[in-house]
């Protein structure tokens, strides 16, 4: 659900999205744990760090860490276990924080950059990588911080692209690359050095409800309330999010919804007055956002006069959700929402 009207810029390859990153990306982020974390047991996996760890003890130490990838919530360890049995050549560690208002990947990796750094390098030594770099979004201005163009002699490449970005910036890479986000980097470093299981995550609590707006390492099961509170509310919330600002989901009971080990990110917005609905205005503007090439006007109308049969024949099985049409809309038409629902019944009904 879009509930933002910031300026954009639209072209047939997407749409460029004001960040909004400031100022919690400029602050190092802040410890919120519970006794959960707290008390946590480390573990001992008997391995000589003097020595260059193998991919089979990079996955047992994952396991035994029970360390999530945040860019796919993934295990860590499945991910290591099922990269494909020819040579890996790159290792990449994914920093790309390209919606508004996140920085969860990109805080940690600034503020902890050796260890994730020298994470990235004991996984490219394991797997005989070629090279390795961290890739981080071009397109972020009016920033406090400034991005380094290496880090510990590793390249950090600035990946450039229109929203979605981060879906696509990795599409030219092929089988040989893997990528890992560099919070489970962090939490890898942390579990070959310390035994730590991860029982936390990165999280960019910001929007314009918030008092201090930052990144936190909150303790997963954290209630979503708890975190608000820590942080601070200005206002009472019209909307709160959990995800991001263009894909996330609608948070309903604050009390009763949780940090789980993939959240980066939670936002709370007040809007000043009832958002009104408008009638399509034919504009075009939402065809020009659609990365997939589709006309999201046609499907909103086949979808909500229910009209399956030429919803698909439009192309509604390649929609990606990703919300640029309704972030773009002037007459603030949910066009993502009901074209997904459209979406999730119709393809399934033409099977």
């Amino acid at each position: 659900m879009s509930v933002f009207n910031w300026l954009v810029t639209g072209s047939s390859n997407g749409i460029l999205l004001e960040q909004e990153k400031e100022p919690a990306l400029s602050k190092p982020f802040l410890p919120f744990y519970s006794s959960a974390t707290l008390q946590s047991q480390t573990f001992s996996h008997g391995f000589n760090l003097s020595k260059q760890l193998t991919k089979a003890q990079l996955i047992e130490i994952a396991r035994l860490a029970s360390i999530i990838d945040e860019r796919d919530g993934k295990a860590l360890a499945d991910k290591l276990e099922q990269t494909p049995a020819q040579k890996i050549s790159v290792l990449c560690a994914d920093a790309i924080d390209d919606e508004p208002f996140v920085s969860s990947q990109i805080n940690p990796l600034l503020h902890c950059r050796s260890q994730v750094v020298q994470a990235l390098k004991w996984l490219a030594d394991a797997f005989q990588a070629d090279k390795c770099f961290i890739a981080v979004y071009k397109n972020m201005s009016a920033l406090d911080t400034k991005i380094p163009t290496s880090i510990e002699s590793v390249e950090v490449r600035r990946m450039e692209g229109r929203y979605p970005m981060e879906s696509r910036a990795f599409r030219n890479y092929g089988k040989d690359t893997l990528i890992i986000g560099t919070a489970a980097l962090l939490h890898l470093y942390r579990a070959v050095t310390e035994g730590k299981v991860q029982t936390t995550s990165f999280v960019t609590i910001a929007g314009n409800c918030v008092s201090n707006p930052c990144n936190l390492e909150v303790t997963i099961g954290t209630p979503v309330s708890q975190v608000l509170e820590r942080c601070g509310l200005t206002r009472t919330p019209s909307y709160i999010i959990e995800g991001s600002a263009m894909q996330g989901i609608l948070i309903q009971d604050q009390d009763h919804t949780s940090v789980q080990p993939a959240t980066r990110s939670i936002l709370a917005f007040h809007v000043d007055r009832q958002e009104q609905l408008y009638s399509c205005v034919g504009c075009g503007r939402c065809i020009e956002a659609c990365p997939q090439g589709l006309n999201p006007r046609k499907l909103y109308r086949c979808v909500t006069t229910h009209h399956p049969q030429k919803a698909v024949s439009l192309g509604l099985s390649n929609c990606i959700g990703c919300s640029s049409c309704s972030y773009i809309c002037p007459s603030r038409l949910d066009l993502s929402y009901h074209i997904m629902l459209g979406k999730q019944r119709f393809v399934s009904e033409q099977k």
